[in-house]
């Protein structure tokens, strides 16, 4: 708890708050492995507490997309796409992130002052903290588009710090996992074999996604060959251990609470106490897994109950109540994505065959055969298909997919009649801007 309150107890919010004692680093922390480990654990600690990165991240975008509704008018303000400032959800996910910044940045500033520390400890622990930095930065600049970029664990400067542009944003993104996956372990024996702390496989695919983002289709499909191509440690699981401890699929996932169920079980899954369920599928994603008879995601990772004349399906890949099971770990990057990635970079390169034998990988595994298509303006619809439905309601891939695409005004307009392409930015929380006048707002929003 001291190391936790000397090195990265530094703030609730990063950009508007202030200087204290707690924010000045302690150099003794990074004198011993020991205690720097126990701040890596803490960083972490921070990155899966409160379920921010696992319900808020697969629920809220879900609900601004066309893939969740809420049983009642709480979340009202995503499903019409019409978020105020001040909305709480979008001031934790926006504060959350740059809290944990702050302290992935105390330990990249703290660590090479440790004379005790190896050298090849000293990279390994910067490049863990940097990988983390990078996840963060990588969901603000995604949610929010241009977002003040924090490198520094200067409060002073942090604190009237302005809105970067998204590309500067991104490059520092691809410069730390770059550093990331190649200062970080290739397996899994920091977390004794469990999927729980990123290597090297884990910056890859991130700095995979990154790279789909930005359209730069080589650099993307090199990315998840070289996971891919790593049998001996990933490989697609059967579509009931996807989200195990155990599963081979995963690439990084995080503990459970205390009571070993994660979160997102816990926000979805009716219980006999509640038996409506809250998040519920949109008619547009019934039919996406309608779409093609025989797939088994469909009964797998989604189910149905009837409550008042009414029948409602909602999200099951996380299905676990049990306490103390620790059945799932909730899943933040895994093989089918960088499948996905592939399929779509090979596409868009001409690669029709290539991008069809990626394709059929994530398909078999569902039950179902090639896909029809056969040119690239097909194959990149299929793809983001596939991507709907074997990506859904995870971490907001949805929301951004149709962002990225640029497809969002087209899809969202026919559905929701509330939609406007200002939408597709969320607001910068207004208490942020109230303490930072260099904080412009999107537009769109007051």
């Amino acid at each position: 708890m001291l190391i936790f309150a000397i090195t990265l107890g530094a703030c609730q919010k990063l950009i508007d708050n202030k200087p204290s004692a707690t924010q000045l680093l302690d150099k003794e922390v990074f004198k011993d492995s020991v205690t720097v480990k126990a701040a890596l654990a803490s960083l972490y600690g921070d990155l899966q507490y409160g379920d921010r990165y696992s319900v808020l991240m697969s629920t809220r975008p879900g609900l601004t997309a066309d893939e969740l509704t809420f049983v009642g008018n709480s979340f009202d303000q995503f499903t019409a796409n019409v978020i105020i400032s001040d909305n709480p959800d979008v001031a934790d996910l926006w504060s959350t992130p740059y809290s944990i910044i702050y302290s992935a940045n105390a330990i990249i500033e703290g660590t090479p002052a440790g004379s005790n520390l190896s050298p090849k400890f000293q990279a390994q622990t910067i490049a863990e903290a940097r990988f983390v930095r990078a996840f963060c930065h990588s969901y603000l600049v995604n949610l929010f588009g241009d977002v003040p970029l924090v490198l520094t664990t200067d409060v002073e400067k942090n604190k009237v710090g302005a809105r970067t542009p998204t590309a500067d944003v991104y490059a520092q993104i691809i410069e730390d996992l770059i550093y990331a996956r190649d200062n970080l372990p290739t397996d899994y024996s920091m977390s004794s074999g469990l999927r729980v702390r990123a290597n090297k496989w884990a910056a890859t695919a991130l700095l995979a996604r990154t790279y789909l983002y930005l359209g730069r289709w080589a650099e993307a499909e090199t990315q998840t060959t070289a996971i891919i191509e790593n049998t001996a440690l990933f490989k697609l699981e059967d579509i009931s251990n996807v989200f195990k401890p155990s599963s081979l699929e995963a690439i990084l996932q995080f503990y459970n609470d205390a009571g070993g169920i994660t979160g997102y079980a816990s926000a979805v899954i009716p219980n006999p106490q509640s038996p409506l369920p809250t998040f519920v599928f949109t008619e547009q994603l019934k039919a996406a897994f309608a779409a093609e008879t025989g797939d088994a995601r469909a009964t797998a990772w989604s189910s149905t109950i009837s409550y008042n004349g009414t029948t409602y399906t909602y999200p099951t890949k996380y299905r676990s109540l049990a306490t103390g099971a620790n059945e799932e770990y909730f899943t933040v990057l895994r093989l089918a994505e960088q499948y996905l990635i592939r399929a779509e970079a090979r596409a868009q390169q001409n690669n029709v065959s290539g991008s069809r034998t990626d394709l059929l990988a994530v398909r078999q595994r569902a039950g179902l055969g090639a896909t029809a298509a056969n040119d690239r303006e097909a194959l990149l619809l299929a793809v983001e298909r596939e991507r709907r439905v074997e990506l859904n309601c995870e971490m907001g891939h949805r929301w951004f997919d149709l962002k990225r695409t640029g497809r969002i005004n087209a899809i969202l307009d026919a559905v929701k009649t509330t939609w406007k392409p200002e939408a597709a930015l969320y607001p910068v929380p207004a208490d942020q801007r109230s303490r930072n006048g260099n904080l412009t707002q999107n537009p769109g929003y007051n």
